[in-house]
């Protein structure tokens, strides 16, 4: 199984200590897609912070399944202190999840901006202080 890198298209990836990295290639590939510094004009994404992956969840959790991430800091800010709050933390999440919807592979998109599933909104709780994404 791969892990995921510490480094994405230049963009340091720090994660929390309970993290573990290993995903379904799939991910892998999705995130390569998604995480590029200029994903947003006006700001550069230097460091995302991954505070879960295959880890702390129970199934049907696409965690569980190796297939879904959430990401929560951005540039060292926290989702839930910056989003709405900081022009570039507001910018940064508002483009990755736009970016995100535009990758073939993708399943969910929840996060502060909006929440879709496989393309479509989806009602779902929480996610105002990080982006889930997941695979098919």
């Amino acid at each position: 199984m791969p892990t995921i890198p510490y480094n994405i298209n230049g963009v340091e990836l720090e994660f929390h200590a309970d993290v573990n990295r290993d995903v379904k290639p799939e991910l892998i590939d999705g995130l390569n897609f998604l995480i590029v510094p200029d994903v947003v004009v006006g700001y550069t994404l230097r460091n995302i912070y991954i505070r879960s992956a295959f880890d702390s969840h129970a199934l049907p959790s696409r965690h569980m399944m190796q297939k879904g991430v959430d990401l929560s800091r951005f540039n060292g800010v926290l989702c839930v202190q910056g989003y709405g709050i900081n022009p570039e933390t507001t910018a940064i999440v508002q483009a990755l999840q736009t970016r995100w919807e535009q990758w073939g592979g993708r399943r969910e998109n929840f996060g502060p901006f909006f929440k879709k599933k496989l393309g479509q909104p989806h009602a779902v709780a929480g996610h105002h202080d990080h982006i889930h994404i997941s695979v098919n």
